[in-house]
């Protein structure tokens, strides 16, 4: 059984002792980068023993310019016939794409190698992506990208980039514009405003399921301005909590965790409340946000504890100054994230919307 090593610090050594080289001997003047980003565990950081059963192994993507795009099958070509058949005992020799599109790592027999070492032009590898020239993103146009996409893009790692442009293009795309990421802040109190008050009705007739159901809501949108604030993409449901742990709020996490484990339905109201102002305590000393002060409150004649989070949403609406994403109807911001599923990780929801 072949032990375990992390994804990133594998394909880093691949690359340096044994890619590298190859493409060296293939043509010296070839100006090209290569990095492991995109899809996958191991681009998080967040892979062990169980990813290696597929789109695992010694793998990475080789990024050349234009002018040497013509290049590619030939690049790719002179990989399968010059790779050794293993490194560090993990073989280079993958299966073919199953009927799902994954492959995994088989062991070599001889003959060529079918290596997972992508090759693409760089810039339409990221067109690809984003649909437009990183240089060129509008604040819509930042709205309209799902957050998958741009997780992919972003981490990772370059291994070496001598076109000069792969580290700079992901810098590019390290965080949304302070416009849009207020847009992105308002859409998910947006969504704490329209059901807040929900919870205190389910507290008066008693429905503790009812009521874990609408905390979870809550507490899901909370941990999502956290990443807002912190600026860091929101991963895909799999990495959702890996991902928050990375942001460092330990208090936060231990709150929300409060919350879900209370089985008296008042005690789950009031730690609710209290999460509410500890994010928005973050939020009020974080760069670049407006402050917004609130305090918890009945929700007008009715004893049910808020934040009246609408009103947090025109102080965030009010800093804008774009008017076409300020507009912007909220409940379209985002949805990839509010809806919370794997089948919309990558759908370009309100980008869809625009077009009908």
């Amino acid at each position: 059984m072949i032990n375990f090593l992390p994804g990133l610090t594998l394909n880093e050594r691949y690359y340096t002792e044994i890619v590298g080289p190859l493409l060296k001997q293939y043509d010296p003047t070839l100006r090209y980068s290569a990095s492991l980003i995109g899809y996958g565990s191991d681009v998080l950081g967040y892979d062990n023993a169980t990813s290696m059963d597929h789109n695992w192994g010694p793998r990475m993507q080789i990024f050349v310019g234009k002018a040497d795009a013509v290049r590619i099958e030939g690049i790719k070509a002179y990989l399968r016939t010059h790779l050794p058949g293993e490194f560090l005992g993990f073989s280079t020799h993958f299966s073919q794409k199953g009927p799902d599109g994954t492959q995994h790592m088989e062991a070599y027999s001889g003959g060529e190698v079918n290596h997972l070492i992508e090759v693409y032009e760089l810039d339409g590898y990221f067109a690809e992506f984003l649909h437009k020239d990183v240089t060129e993103l509008t604040n819509l146009d930042w709205l309209c990208i799902p957050e998958q996409r741009l997780v992919e893009l972003t981490y990772g790692r370059v291994f070496f980039d001598g076109l000069g442009r792969l580290q700079q293009m992901r810098e590019a795309l390290r965080y949304y514009p302070r416009e849009v990421r207020l847009v992105k802040l308002a859409a998910y109190w947006d969504c704490v405003s329209n059901e807040e008050a929900f919870v205190g009705r389910a507290v008066e007739f008693g429905d503790l399921l009812g009521l874990k159901i609408l905390a979870a809501r809550m507490i899901n949108m909370m941990l999502k301005v956290c990443f807002v604030l912190k600026e860091r993409y929101v991963p895909y449901s799999k990495w959702f909590m890996r991902g928050f742990d990375d942001l460092g709020l330990p208090a936060i996490k231990a709150l929300a965790s409060e919350v879900l484990c209370e089985n008296n339905p008042a005690a789950i109201e009031n730690k609710l409340a209290e999460l509410y102002l500890a994010v928005l305590a973050l939020q009020n000393a974080s760069a670049g946000v407006p402050r917004v002060e609130r305090s918890i409150s009945n929700y007008y004649n009715r004893p049910y504890k808020v934040v009246m989070a609408g009103e947090i949403v025109d102080g965030l609406r009010s800093a804008i100054t774009d008017e076409t994403i300020r507009n912007l109807d909220l409940t379209l911001v985002g949805l990839d994230n509010k809806l919370d599923s794997s089948d919309f990780t990558n759908a370009d929801m309100l980008g869809r919307i625009l077009r009908i």
